[in-house]
């Protein structure tokens, strides 16, 4: 889940690790918190198989006009340089991560992969969801749909087998769950109606200029 999180920020735009972390922490919430120890590992392992590129930018200190107190020079010294991200001592900046080709086909891959089980991951693939063709982005809601259908299926089997023995808090438990699918399939039938009909207004115009010809 961390490489398609990755993968699908670096598309939007380069990134150094602590921007990258921040931005891996707002997309995925109390969902999966990423921290540095699992963040750099999974830059490296991608930057091994060629998805993900490493840049060291040289980066000059910005200048500010002086303050006339050497402790108030110093200060804004130190804050200049902690906002251009130079690395102490180097003279480099911070590394900064972008994808590559690799990585953007990579990106589909996974975006496409037809195991829709993973609650967490398909969130992730509906917030990258734009770098997936129509067709296949109709094709993994339709695909979910069919996933969280079955799951409602073998929750009405348990309960029906569970009729009459099920006591007041497993059954308020199961309620919960069965709520949290209607949810789910009808905001997946709201995601699907619009793919659908964003296709035929496109398909529209051309559909009428072949009968016209």
């Amino acid at each position: 889940m961390i490489d398609l999180a990755i993968l699908g920020l670096l598309t939007e735009q380069e990134l150094h690790g602590y921007e990258l972390k921040k931005r891996l922490g707002d997309l995925l919430s109390s969902r999966a918190p990423v921290s540095f120890g699992s963040l750099y590992p999974a830059l490296g392992r991608l930057e091994a198989q060629g998805c993900v590129k490493a840049v060291e930018q040289r980066t000059s200190v910005p200048s500010a006009p002086m303050s006339g107190s050497l402790v108030g020079e110093l200060a804004a010294f130190r804050a200049r340089v902690r906002e251009s991200g130079i690395v102490k001592g180097t003279g480099r900046a911070k590394k900064v991560y972008g994808i590559t080709d690799v990585g953007r086909a990579r990106l589909v891959e996974l975006l496409s992969d037809p195991d829709v089980s993973d609650d967490r991951e398909f969130t992730l693939r509906v917030a990258f969801a734009p770098h997936l063709s129509d067709e296949a982005r109709l094709e993994l809601f339709e695909r979910r749909r069919t996933e969280l259908l079955g799951r409602r299926d073998d929750l009405r089997r348990r309960d029906e087998r569970g009729a009459g023995r099920t006591h007041t808090y497993l059954g308020a438990l199961l309620e919960r769950d069965a709520d949290h699918l209607a949810n789910d399939l009808a905001w997946l039938d709201r995601l699907i109606e619009g793919e659908r009909s964003r296709s035929t207004s496109a398909a529209g115009p051309a559909h009428l200029q072949e009968e016209s010809t």
